[in-house]
């Protein structure tokens, strides 16, 4: 299997290198188009801003903030578009927000380390607000076509209010449209024909729409774990069907941790161990997959549901590297998001040079073979191994703001913290000591504050 992915990735490089363009920013300050107004394309509008560029920033929605963002509705928006946010009541972030926050742009002092979901909302609310960037901003703008004409980029849209289809040039493209609206599910035998409720994480919105339910919850990622915490104090039965191999806490009496599931009844479930469960509803918290609809063959991408490639830096489109992807790195701390909006920027702005379109390709081919001699497949090109050397290419390539390693180190923590002690580890306050050291704190508190002022 491991044979057959390198031939695959080694005909397709093959195929780039015939029709790669040779990259050069002719125009100093081409005219940049950013797709999303989420943590990633404010985060890349504030460098362009700095660096002098004329860009505009296309949002689906009428709100900028992405996923951030709380929309009570369910399915699609008032403007009928699918939602594009997954966020839902009383979450807390599930990483301390030393290593979310933009560099150089702190949260407020006595901010708690995991703050809640509608904070963080406010925080870029702050952040569009401190750095001017709404005027760059194009609401209601759903992007429905990305194409090269063999010079520029072509961008088609429908203007969500009007349902006007407009179609502008770019001389430089950012995609930074998110990974968390294009929910997975899985299909497992006889699912149609059980008769409850059937949903995805995507849409869950408040628990006390489970209230004296009996529950299904398939899967333990974060959103899964999550999820049990908030819903074992409501249901009259949580069956929480996952393989995660954790410290579990003393979840309520009602709570039933089950295996993976072998197949559906019309009223319940039969789990691989032989045993069987009836219930009112089923959650499926299975993750996502990447959504490029609107990229056009000749973007010169291989964009799947599971992988973006090839990506230099897992941000530069190689084949035509006028066009950059911001956060579609997996297993990274949003840090890095921040850090690849200002890598784009600099290029965009002329700032640094590209090396030739065989050495980003070989370095892409390396980091192929370094994650294949890890145990990982093509399906995980996307993966980050070490941040930290990442964010000091990044810096040596193209000046951006350097990361500090104690990000690193508490994002390292607190992701083996959090499968210790699940229902605890939000109780706790970082420092930062200085780039290298942090200390933690308990912190229990009854209200959870949030002193981000608009």
């Amino acid at each position: 299997m491991a044979y057959r992915s390198c031939v695959t990735v080694l005909c397709l490089l093959n195929v780039i290198l015939e029709v790669a363009d040779v990259f050069t920013l002719s125009l100093p300050q081409p005219r940049v188009c950013i797709i999303g107004a989420g943590y990633s394309g404010l985060g890349t509008a504030r460098y362009m801003k700095e660096y002098g560029l004329n860009f505009t920033v296309f949002e689906a929605t009428r709100h900028i903030g992405g996923t951030w963002r709380f929309d009570p509705h369910v399915g699609v928006d008032e403007d009928g578009l699918p939602l594009f946010t997954s966020m839902y009541k009383n979450l807390r972030t599930n990483t301390p927000r030393q290593t979310m926050e933009y560099a150089g742009y702190p949260f407020p002092e006595g901010t708690p380390s995991y703050p809640t979901g509608p904070c963080f909302y406010k925080y870029l609310q702050s952040f569009a607000k401190h750095f001017e960037l709404m005027d760059n901003i194009q609401l209601q703008t759903l992007v429905t076509r990305v194409a090269y004409n063999g010079d520029q980029w072509e961008v088609s849209y429908m203007k969500t209010d009007s349902k006007e289809n407009v179609t502008e040039v770019c001389g430089f493209m950012v995609v930074a449209s998110g990974e968390f609206s294009s929910p997975v599910m899985p299909d497992i035998d006889r699912l149609d024909q059980y008769k409850g409720r059937v949903m995805h994480s995507h849409d869950y919105k408040d628990a006390e729409d489970f209230r004296n339910h009996r529950v299904l919850l398939v899967g333990a990622g974060a959103s899964g774990l999550d999820l049990a915490i908030q819903l074992s104090n409501v249901t009259t039965m949580l069956i929480h069907s996952h393989h995660l191999n954790y410290n579990q806490p003393d979840f309520s009496k009602t709570y039933k941790k089950k295996p993976d599931i072998d197949s559906f009844t019309p009223t319940g479930a039969l789990f691989v161990d032989g045993s069987t469960e009836e219930f009112d509803d089923v959650i499926f918290c299975t993750g996502y997959n990447y959504a490029h609809p609107f990229l056009d063959a000749s973007a010169g991408v291989t964009a799947s549901k599971k992988f973006v490639l090839p990506l230099y830096k897992q941000t530069v489109n190689i084949k035509h590297p006028s066009m950059t992807f911001v956060g579609v790195s997996k297993k990274v701390i949003n840090r890095v998001m921040d850090a690849q909006g200002q890598y784009a920027a600099a290029l965009a702005s002329g700032k640094f040079q590209l090396p030739t379109q065989e050495s980003m390709l070989k370095n892409w081919l390396d980091h192929v073979y370094e994650l294949q001699n890890l145990g990982m497949k093509i399906i995980d090109v996307n993966v980050i191994n070490t941040m930290d050397e990442y964010f000091g290419n990044l810096t040596e390539e193209a000046d951006i703001t350097p990361s500090p390693p104690v990000l690193t180190k508490i994002a390292r923590f607190n992701a083996r913290n959090r499968l210790e002690d699940l229902l605890n580890y939000r109780d706790y306050d970082y420092k930062l000591i200085n780039d290298k050291d942090y200390e933690r704190t308990y912190t229990p508190r009854k209200e959870i504050p949030c002193p981000v002022e608009l």
